[in-house]
């Protein structure tokens, strides 16, 4: 029997995949370990191999494409499978789902029933009858009159194609509960009662976390109208209590559809299609606003002790960068204050044991934060060429899920960009991020005799999730670590964790 190649999970975060170029062919061979198409991830560019061997019969999904894990994006088929294997596999599977871009010329022998180049001739009579088409969104209930296909693809399933059972099906029309909404529990997917309970009851014990300023508001359509940009204060929410659900804002949007491009047309110029990282960075930073409460500390640190190590090493031809620097402070504070290192997970404050910066960088328009791993004990040097070895891949667009993965802390530096201060957004589940701004010339009042003189400072901001540490303690935290660069020769090789 041919196989479908469906939309792997190629991250533990992935939630869809964008396939940006196949290496095969409709008709090509195809063997098992070969490259057969490259998928963009919420992480990373990966290239995806094929696991079985045969023909590539069919591309579903063409390239440029973003669909969801699980979707069928090609069929393969068997050496041993034969053209009518392939007629009846393809006509036992429901297309509709698919863009419509994907279902290209068709020839005789996988024509899908019912097109104008399908074959007249039936099976043959001692061929069991195809199996009756089994979509994933067909409801379990009584059918009903298909819904009117909404245009706007990322609300598929619409919430009247969602698998439930008759008694959930009546309840969640009594209590205006959007079924998409809801993950079910039972037999393939379908939403139980029981499911629906727990949604209601979820709704009621987080008032908070389920509003969107003033507006009352479901966390699947928090996160959609952010995405969308759409003002909730203009949707009129029809879920409990007045909510605003998935199906709402998808109405909105599609009422503004049918007012026409002209309405629009003044307001709005080129469209930008977001890739898999951006969306993925838009959720975790959204993500991170909503449940960690951040409050911000900063600090000035005096540059010159650090610029003149780094002239000293610039002598010995070593190439010691101020984020180098920065980085190593980071790392010996996180030694000395490992309640700052940890994370906030079901009602506790979990350690981490290694020490894994995380460094932002712009890379052609995309923000990526590369994680150099095991930071803790590693000399100056060292972490300059791990750090620098990272940039460098993500520059060429080679990082790896693993190399973005398990930080627990993080250093932004828009400091060559000329921004004085600011305070970036804790990147989840890690509990702090330091924001390094530009090193500024200023006057400088000598405490001893009281003349003024030339100095270098930068400004220190960081954030902090408060559900891990408090005001006291991330002062001292923040303490240290400039402490460390006003005293660098903490950081040089050969010298203890205290300094000594």
């Amino acid at each position: 029997m041919p196989r479908e190649i469906k939309m792997p999970k190629l991250s533990d975060t992935m939630e869809e995949g964008t396939l940006n170029v196949w290496r095969k062919s409709e008709g090509d061979a195809v063997q098992k370990g070969d490259i057969l198409v490259e998928i963009e991830t919420d992480k990373a560019d990966m290239e995806f191999e094929a696991y079985m061997t045969g023909t590539l019969a069919k591309i579903l999904v063409p390239a440029g494409e973003t669909v969801p894990i699980g979707t069928p994006i090609a069929i393969v088929k068997l050496a041993k499978d034969s053209d009518e294997d392939l007629a009846a596999f393809l006509a036992s599977r429901d297309l509709g789902s698919v863009p419509a871009a994907a279902v290209g010329a068709k020839s005789a022998t996988e024509a899908v029933p019912g097109s104008a180049e399908a074959p007249t001739a039936s099976p043959p009579a001692s061929a069991p009858a195809p199996p009756t088409p089994r979509p994933a969104l067909v409801a379990l209930s009584a059918p009903s009159p298909a819904p009117t296909a909404s245009k706007l693809d990322f609300f598929v399933p619409d919430p009247d194609r969602v698998r439930a059972t008759p008694r959930a099906r009546v309840l969640a029309g009594e209590r205006g509960v959007d079924l998409s909404e809801i993950a079910g529990s039972g037999p393939e997917g379908a939403v139980l009662v029981r499911d629906i309970e727990l949604y209601l009851e979820a709704l009621d014990v987080s008032d908070d976390a389920t509003l969107s300023g003033d507006v009352p508001v479901t966390p699947v359509a928090s996160r959609i109208a952010d995405e969308h940009g759409v003002d909730l204060s203009r949707v009129k929410g029809t879920g409990p209590g007045g909510r605003v659900t998935k199906r709402d804002i998808r109405d909105h949007l599609e009422r503004e559809a049918r007012a026409g491009p002209e309405r629009h047309a003044q307001l709005i110029g080129d469209e930008i299609k977001l890739s898999q990282k951006r969306k993925f960075l838009i959720r975790n930073m959204v993500e991170s606003k909503r449940a960690a409460p951040h409050f911000y500390i900063s600090m000035e640190v005096d540059a010159e002790p650090i610029g003149e190590l780094r002239e000293r090493l610039k002598g010995e031809d070593r190439r010691i960068t101020y984020t180098h620097m920065i980085m190593k402070a980071a790392a010996l504070a996180l030694e000395r204050f490992p309640e700052a290192n940890a994370t906030f997970r079901d009602d506790r404050i979990l350690r981490y044991q290694p020490i894994n910066i995380a460094v932002a960088v712009d890379v052609q328009d995309e923000l990526v934060a590369p994680v150099v791993k095991g930071c803790q004990g590693r000399g100056l040097d060292e972490l300059a060429a791990a750090t620098d070895a990272l940039i460098q891949r993500a520059r060429e667009r080679k990082l790896s899920p693993d190399d973005y993965s398990d930080g627990t802390f993080t250093v932004s530096n828009l400091g060559m960009l000329g921004v004085d201060h600011f305070y970036a957004i804790i990147t989840p589940p890690q509990s702090m991020v330091l924001s390094v701004g530009a090193m500024r010339t200023v006057p400088v009042v000598d405490p001893g005799d009281g003349t003024i003189r030339s100095g270098r400072r930068i400004d220190f901001g960081l954030a902090c999730d408060h559900r891990v540490l408090d005001g006291a303690r991330a002062a001292r935290f923040l303490q240290e670590l400039v402490r460390v660069l006003e005293h660098p020769d903490e950081m040089l090789e050969g010298r203890d964790a205290d300094g000594e």
